[in-house]
């Protein structure tokens, strides 16, 4: 009897915890989105303040104006990666 009882307590403890991970699963997906639309968000406003700070300064053919090119080039790229990612995510 103390033994049917046992493995019926554990068993019950074991569907708890299944349950649990599936939470955490899901919790963990949703703040995962949250954040990749953050840094979304953030690319964004870095690409518009560095095209306008290029658009200023480029008739002055310096080589910030070289190295904010280049900036821009990168953020566009890492941009792209991240929706690449967030596209393969949803598959």
């Amino acid at each position: 009897m103390i033994l049917v009882s046992i493995s019926l307590c554990s068993y019950g403890q074991f569907d708890q915890l299944l349950e649990e991970a599936q939470n955490f699963k899901n919790d963990s997906k949703s703040l995962s989105r949250e954040i990749v639309d953050i840094i979304k968000v953030i690319a964004g406003v870095a690409i518009a303040i560095t095209g306008l700070t290029y658009l200023y300064i480029r008739d002055q053919q310096t080589d910030l104006a070289n190295k904010l090119g280049k900036i821009i080039i990168g953020i566009a790229i890492f941009f792209a990666l991240i929706a690449i990612g967030e596209e393969i995510a949803n598959i």
